[in-house]
């Protein structure tokens, strides 16, 4: 029996150990299980989750991070301190449709708020702000869709509400809006971005040029332009760096740390333009222009001592000739080589009187030419647009034909005396500089192209019988307008030749950091006796104006210039841009009327160019140089007289100062005061009553005595002005008429009589 109990019990205890086992084994494989299946969580999350990403980036990284802030760009200021480009921060204010804020809102309240925040949305950025800004107009239901569809798609975490920047102003007004309000919690992102402004919008805009590159369809860039480029790093500063910390999704704190480094705001570059010169001359050239249905225009303003430009407008036509102008087509002023046509007679009456021993008054015959008949000078056919030799045999002196602009005189001129040796006028030529740069080719300055005698090239397409006539009025060679106003601004300033000078300086925080040198191209160009005689010349081309600047308050000289133009040019015009595709020939008709005026006459200080471009076909006859240039050219001198205290003739002293003979009663501290200023001597400041009259003797001495009015009572207002003695009438309760101008010489109620009730009319009577 025992023995059975010891198998049974044995059995028992077998049995016990194998199910403690089998437990365990259960166990430890439940265990590998959920811990494979941890693992492949883990692998999962790690690999699929952007969220555990950006942690799990944070905790690899730290908390903290090295951060850059930009610098401020520096601005483009006029000489006056008027901005011309300017940097400003600007909010990009983006929705996170992701939020939680979004994502758990009431539907019925979100919806009702985005209705709400839709409709203040397109009042906001309404379709007139939309035409000015460029971008597509959306309605309130437009912007209700998007608030609705983005949060049932609830894939963007940052979506650009806002159609474009906005200032702070106005997104502090837009933060009291549904939504943006904070109701639905943290919803929104707030980058402040930084964003170039142009207060003065297209004026100036081809000077101020751009830093950034154009990448173009080919992916080749156009790299940028004017002072925006080539004063880029002056402009740009130097970044910093600070070290931040992560507080929570999409927020970090700066922290003190020893390797912070603030940034450096950029410098401002201070130019030589003139902010009202610049935007006078834009405005009466882009009239011109639209007048004219012109193809673009030039308007360049020069200071004489200086070289500085104070104006220089480059207005290209749009799609439609006379409706659309930019400054943003071409920068014609320095780019676009042109034939200057007569204004080119100036440096060959330097040549003449320099070096080809003429004198004012030496004689050509210019065989009574006009439009209709012409004259043969070498081989070349020469026609004046009209007869200026008109009542005389025939010829007339240098100084009339510069006058009358006849192109026979200087053609027979020049040709006569340089045909033998034709390297001698060009090397002349060539001196002046008209066939290189004047200073300004990185701005883009075209070089100018002048044909020299002696070389392969001055054969081609033409002889010395041909080109040698027709160099002499302004043809065979081109020339930017920025040339040819430098060359006049050289004659201006005595002979001497300075580089235009668009940047005067670069400062930071009202400090000089860096001043452009005025460059002498040339110190000599001619003999003080020549330059004499060129002085002499502009005055006389100043006479022969049609009338255009009879009005014009001070003496100038100036010489016009009419040139057909046989190469291209750069339009976005539809008619230009037609012409151009096969290249523009003189069957086209295009000419470029130009002036050029010193002003004043006598020690000129400023040097005006102005050109426009016109195709003859359209709009008239009016291409002539005097009909096209000259009205803008004599708006400008009228500005810059009107605004230019030195050009005025000062003022004489009168021998013995003025002293009044009479001062009106009236207000004590009127009366005073005028008093004070004007009388040889003055008594009375220690009056204090409200009203006064003054005394003046013979010897112009005053004397101020305040005067009392009793109450109730009619005052004395004899000797006030009528304002003053309406006033006080009034006052004291009686109506009042008047007659006459001055002051008060009699009143129909006498003075201290009581005031009644039956008689409250009181009439005055005023002489002066």
């Amino acid at each position: 029996m025992s023995t059975k109990r010891e198998n049974t019990t044995s059995e028992s205890r077998r049995g016990h150990k194998q199910d403690v086992v089998a437990r365990v084994r259960f166990l430890y494989f439940a265990f590998m299980v959920v811990g494979l299946i941890i693992a492949v969580r883990l692998v999962a999350v790690q690999i699929a989750s952007p969220a555990v990403k950006h942690n799990a980036k944070v905790l690899k990284e730290g908390v903290f991070r090295r951060d850059e802030i930009k610098a401020h760009r520096g601005a483009i200021l006029t000489r006056d301190g008027e901005p011309l480009a300017i940097s400003s921060l600007r909010y990009n204010v983006e929705i996170d449709f992701k939020s939680e804020g979004i994502r758990k809102a009431d539907s019925m309240l979100y919806i009702k708020n985005a209705d709400s925040l839709a409709k203040l949305l397109a009042l906001h950025f309404n379709a007139e702000d939309a035409k000015a800004n460029g971008y597509k107009y959306l309605s309130a239901s437009d912007y209700f869709r998007i608030l609705r569809d983005e949060r049932t798609r609830a894939k963007n975490r940052s979506y650009k509400l806002f159609p474009r920047l906005v200032t702070i102003d106005e997104w502090n007004a837009m933060r009291s809006y549904p939504i943006l309000n904070g109701n639905l919690g943290y919803v929104y992102f707030a980058r402040p971005e930084e964003q170039r402004l142009y207060p003065l919008g297209d004026v100036a805009r081809q000077t101020i040029g751009r830093h950034t590159p154009i990448v173009l369809e080919n992916d080749k860039q156009i790299k940028g332009t004017g002072i925006e480029y080539f004063y880029n790093d002056e402009l740009t500063g130097k970044n910093g760096k600070v070290k931040e910390q992560w507080i929570a999704h999409g927020f970090w704190a700066r922290v003190d740390d020893p390797d912070n480094i603030m940034p450096e705001d950029g410098c401002n570059v201070i130019t030589t333009l003139d902010a009202g010169i610049q935007r006078a001359a834009d405005d009466y050239l882009r009239e011109i222009l639209q007048k004219e249905n012109a193809s673009f225009g030039v308007a360049i303003v020069m200071e004489v001592e200086t070289g500085n430009v104070l104006a220089m407008v480059s207005l290209g036509s749009g799609r439609e000739r006379g409706n659309e102008y930019s400054e943003r087509v071409a920068n014609h002023a320095l780019s676009s080589k042109m034939m200057p046509g007569s204004t080119m007679k100036l440096a060959t009456t330097m040549a003449l009187l320099e070096i080809g021993g003429y004198s004012l008054d030496t004689k050509v015959s210019t065989e009574h030419s006009d439009s209709k008949r012409g004259v043969k000078v070498g081989n070349a056919l020469i026609y004046d647009t009209h007869d200026a030799a008109q009542g005389t045999d025939g010829h007339i002196t240098l100084v009339d034909a510069f006058a009358h602009s006849s192109n026979v005189y200087f053609a027979k001129a020049v040709y006569e005396k340089w045909k033998d040796n034709p390297a001698e006028y060009t090397n002349f030529l060539a001196k002046l500089r008209f066939n290189n740069y004047i200073g300004m080719e990185k701005y883009g300055e075209a070089r100018a192209k002048l044909p020299m005698a002696g070389t392969p090239e001055w054969n081609i397409d033409g002889s010395t019988s041909t080109r040698l006539p027709r160099l002499a009025y302004g043809y065979e060679l081109e020339v930017p307008p920025i040339h040819m106003a430098t060359f006049y601004n050289g004659i201006a300033n005595d002979g001497r030749m300075v580089a235009p000078r668009i940047v005067d300086r670069v400062e930071r925080d009202g400090e000089v950091i860096e001043r452009m040198p005025t460059v002498t191209l040339i110190e000599k160009m001619c003999s003080k006796r020549t330059l004499n005689l060129l002085d002499s010349c502009l005055i006389a081309g100043s006479t022969r104006t049609s009338g255009i600047f009879k009005d014009l308050p001070t003496t100038f000289g100036c010489k016009t210039g009419t040139a057909q133009m046989w190469s291209n040019f750069v339009s976005r015009g539809e008619l230009d841009h037609k012409q151009m595709l096969n290249g523009i020939d003189k069957n086209d008709q295009y000419y470029y009327g130009s002036i050029v005026c010193v002003m004043p006459a006598k020690k000129p200080k400023y040097t005006i160019y102005v050109g426009v471009c016109k195709q003859k076909m359209y709009g008239g006859d009016s291409y002539y140089g005097i009909l096209l240039a000259g009205p803008v050219a004599n708006d400008i001198m009228t500005y810059i007289y009107a605004n230019d205290p030195t050009l005025h003739a000062e003022v004489e002293r009168a021998a013995t100062p003025y002293s009044p003979t009479a001062i009106k009663a009236g207000d004590s501290d009127d009366v005073t005061e005028i008093s004070r200023r004007l009388s040889a001597n003055h008594t009375g400041d220690d009056n204090d009553k409200e009203w006064s009259r003054a005394k003046v003797d013979k010897d112009g001495n005053s004397a101020v005595a305040g005067v009392e009015f009793a109450v109730g009572t009619v005052p004395d207002v004899r000797g006030m002005g009528l304002s003053d003695a309406l006033y006080l009438l009034e006052s004291v309760g009686l109506k009042v008429t008047h007659s006459g101008y001055g002051s008060v010489r009699t009143q129909s109620l006498e003075a201290g009589r009581k005031i009644s009730n039956s008689n409250r009319t009181i009439h005055l009577t005023l002489k002066q």
